[in-house]
């Protein structure tokens, strides 16, 4: 009866306190919000009137930054003015270089509200950058009711949060008074009889908690001094298995979680029990909101939750490979094993090897031996049969041998070419190559490789125009970078029309440089486009061999540009021509 006089009293003052401050809290924060954003929405009006609609439309950045650099000050709040677009014009924070790399701001709350419904927009979150609350009101500026942007003022919310921590720290405070006077007059009242009842009240909450090192002092003969007794022994040997059980999992999870395979286990109805950190990033799908779930529920694949069922219905172990295409084409080999429970099947654990990369290496081998065979096998044929031809009398025939034997002399260079992009290409991807890196001049190299192609450049009537600056210097190796620029051009060539153009020049980002060799030629399909830096790859295989080319020249400018730390593409379409370029450090 005393226990609950003393809870009584802590309950009353509790709830009291409790609801008084809830309802004071959320009174004051609505209206001073509500005060803010209409006086924000005021000066948003004011603000649109000043702003010129011509400067908005021409995307006048400096005008526009001006003019809010100027009115930021005077109204204690941040300024931005966005396009329809969603791109941002001016900042009251940012300089207008900065202001130009924003990210797009539409798919803020406030900016899609005012765009979208032509509505005033108002959001409330928190600022990453500034640490603290703000609130932001969009307004739509329109021109003939048409959406032309939109001007958005931002105020941080820290004066009103200040006034209502201020206030619930006192009201707080006022209800640890209470609480403590409530305590203490109970307390005094019921102490002696209570006493040896709260302690063992008390210890039994760290039990409760899961912390048993507290023990129960209490040395009566009596019915609470053999509870305590009996606590105290429950608390030790509960103590020493959870020690044990935790020391055990700890090893497990470490295991469970290290392992690079994915692994699954499931009950017997089928419901995921866990999953590691491997199935979390194969599936993206977390641990946390797997658990409880069927496995067709969490992880959409027919072909993995039909083998759990078929292992959890048969009791026998399964190994199939399955193929995934999305979120990407992968091939895992899923092995499943039952889990037995008194001789009864209580679940299923499935593991996930990944063996895409080993499935892609062997059709890479495979692949590249059908290509070099090929590649070998053509220009052997030919030659082997040029010089049966000449064995058998042609050797004789004064009009046509020498024409047999320059076409056995082509079809050996072809192989010697061949034979040297294998060697090139093979050292490039060994991890023994060291590279010489000094300051190269561009222009002078692309010079020098465009007077080695002199000749062919004047036979096809094609103009190369080397657009690099005189003082481009990079850190690279000299004799490397002459081997993709020789390559490039002579792609370049072969491929382009007669009296066509070609053009070398370069662009300055992040500090890199950017080499692009520009062509007038066919182009290049957009289907081939991703595939154009294969080893032996050709889009046009017929034209490719008649011009000589050995499919490796692309692959090989590849690894070199790679190997300096930068990065090739193209950009082409069928007719147009093609933009081969490279990325190299400053």
């Amino acid at each position: 009866m005393k226990l609950k006089l003393i809870l009584l009293y802590v309950f009353v003052i509790l709830i009291s306190f409790g609801l008084t401050s809830f309802f004071l809290d959320k009174n004051l924060e609505e209206n001073s919000l509500s005060n803010i954003q209409s006086s924000l929405i005021s000066e948003a009006y004011l603000i649109e009137n000043q702003i010129s609609v011509e400067s908005l439309k021409r995307g006048d950045v400096f005008s526009l930054d001006a003019l809010v650099k100027i009115l930021s000050p005077k109204i204690k709040s941040r300024i931005t003015i966005i396009d329809k677009g969603g791109k941002v014009l001016a900042d009251s924070e940012r300089s207008p270089q900065d202001t130009l790399k924003m990210e797009n701001h539409f798919s803020r709350p406030e900016i899609n509200t005012a765009l979208a419904g032509g509505k005033i927009g108002i959001d409330t979150r928190f600022s990453r950058t500034l640490g603290i609350d703000m609130l932001y009101i969009a307004l739509p500026i329109k021109d003939n009711n048409q959406p032309l942007g939109v001007l958005r003022l931002a105020l941080p919310l820290g004066d009103v949060q200040k006034t209502l921590s201020t206030i619930r720290k006192i009201v707080f405070l006022g209800l640890l008074l209470a609480l403590g006077f409530a305590f203490v007059l109970g307390y005094i009242v019921t102490t002696r009889i209570t006493r040896p009842i709260n302690r063992i009240i008390q210890v039994s909450r760290k039990f409760s908690e899961g912390d048993f090192t507290h023990r129960i002092i209490n040395h009566s003969k009596d019915e609470i001094g053999e509870l305590s007794f009996t606590l105290n022994k429950m608390a030790q040997d509960l103590e020493d298995k959870i020690r044990e059980i935790r020391q055990q999992n700890q090893e497990l999870s470490a295991i469970f979680n290290s392992m690079i395979e994915g692994i699954i286990v499931v009950d017997k109805t089928s419901r995921i029990v866990s999953v590691n950190p491997a199935i979390e990033k194969i599936f993206g799908i977390l641990n946390a909101d797997a658990q409880g779930k069927t496995f067709l529920e969490a992880v959409r694949n027919n072909e993995i939750s039909e083998i759990i069922n078929n292992v959890l219905t048969q009791g026998k172990s399964l190994s199939v490979e399955v193929t995934l295409v999305l979120p990407g084409h992968r091939i895992f080999e899923v092995n499943a094993v039952p889990i037995f429970e008194n001789d009864s099947v209580n679940g299923c654990l499935v593991v996930i090897h990944d063996i895409t990369e080993i499935r892609r290496l062997e059709t890479i081998r495979r692949d590249f031996v059908a290509n070099v065979s090929h590649e070998l096998k053509t220009p052997l044929t030919s030659i082997k049969g040029f010089v049966e031809t000449l064995l058998e009398g042609a050797l004789d025939d004064k009009e046509n041998n020498r024409n047999f034997l320059k076409i056995i002399q082509n079809h050996a260079e072809r192989l010697n070419s061949l034979v040297n992009d294998l060697l090139s290409l093979s050292y490039l991807e060994s991890k023994n190559i060291s590279l010489e890196i000094n300051d190269v001049n561009l222009s002078r190299v692309a010079d020098e490789v465009i007077l080695g192609f002199g000749s062919q450049l004047r036979k096809k009537r094609i103009e190369v125009v080397n657009g690099l600056a005189p003082d481009i210097l990079v850190k690279a190796d000299e004799e490397r970078i002459k081997q993709v620029f020789t390559n490039l051009i002579d792609n370049a060539l072969k491929f382009n029309r007669e009296k066509g153009a070609i053009k070398i020049y370069s662009e300055e980002f992040n500090g890199k440089i950017r080499v692009i060799v520009e062509d007038s030629g066919i182009g290049i399909p957009e289907k081939d486009i991703p595939r154009i830096f294969e080893r032996f790859y050709r889009v046009d295989k017929a034209r490719s061999r008649e011009l000589g080319g050995t499919g490796l020249g692309l692959s090989i400018v590849k690894h070199i540009v790679e190997l300096h730390g930068g990065m090739v593409g193209v950009e082409s379409s069928e007719g147009s021509g093609s933009r081969f370029f490279f990325t190299l450090l400053k």
